[in-house]
């Protein structure tokens, strides 16, 4: 599987119409916010409060892009809805015990501050709920970078339906072919090429075979010193995928686990 780079196209007089790039629009947890760790941690100590044994506790289905409910119904059975919320507000207590630490990804505030200097406009889609999304933001010092925020609270169809990320677009005043989604998960992923929006894949190397096969158009191994690559994407060429050749997409083993966590 061969994963082709996308490349943007100024526009101009004597070029090809192109659409122009207006807005990116981020996710939050692995993309801004180093919290992957975090959540693992809060869903382990969740998960042991109620029985289940640490030393052989999988945690493999939390990178699945499943909503919170899900995951729960999977390592518990079949809980009443009453128990449910209970569930949830507990394991966003553990997350907020152990958020202590927790800090944006590397060269996040420097690729922010370049995209609205460029005239870009910046946006955040994410499934965490409205209070632990305004607080990360404001921890971070990083609220006033995005003109627009959606949380999962605001979006009815979690992803990978595409409504989080239309909604964003909206908010910005962007057509959705403008607009680029920086993802880390599948269903992330699948969510913005559902959305008609080209999608930058944000994740360590072992799992770039994954978001490939989801539709992302780019996968860069970090951010580097300015986000020109970002700014380079042609957003009306589809990337082409072609089967047989994985090892041009991941020089590493391609792992079958998902990367999202809610």
């Amino acid at each position: 599987m061969v994963l082709r780079p996308v490349h943007f196209a100024e526009e101009g007089i004597g070029t090809t119409r192109q659409p122009a790039l207006k807005a990116v629009i981020f996710d939050l947890d692995g993309v801004v916010a180093d919290s992957h760790p975090i959540h693992e941690i809060a869903w382990a100590k969740l998960l042991v409060e109620r029985g289940l044994d640490r030393e052989t506790l999988n945690l493999d289905f939390l990178y699945a892009g499943h909503p919170r409910r899900e995951i729960l119904k999977h390592y518990l059975g079949a809980i009443r809805a009453s128990d449910v919320e209970k569930l949830e507000r507990r394991k966003d207590q553990l997350y907020a015990e152990a958020a202590s630490e927790l800090k944006p990804k590397p060269r996040i505030p420097a690729v922010l501050r370049q995209l609205n200097k460029d005239g870009i406009v910046c946006a955040l889609a994410t499934s965490a709920g409205r209070a632990r999304t305004y607080e990360t933001l404001e921890k971070f010092g990083l609220r006033n970078r995005f003109a627009a925020v959606v949380t999962g609270d605001e979006a009815g169809t979690p992803k990978p339906a595409p409504e989080i990320f239309l909604l964003a677009a909206a908010r910005t005043e962007r057509d959705p072919e403008c607009c680029v989604v920086v993802e880390d998960s599948v269903a992330g992923v699948s969510a913005a090429r559902a959305a008609g929006m080209k999608c930058v894949g944000f994740a360590p190397v072992k799992w770039f075979g994954d978001l490939a096969e989801a539709g992302a158009n780019d996968l860069p191994k970090s951010w580097r010193t300015s986000p020109i690559w970002m700014t380079q994407l042609r957003l009306s060429t589809p990337t082409q995928l072609e089967p047989g050749d994985a090892r041009c997409v991941c020089p590493e083993t391609i792992s079958s686990r998902k990367r999202t966590l809610r």
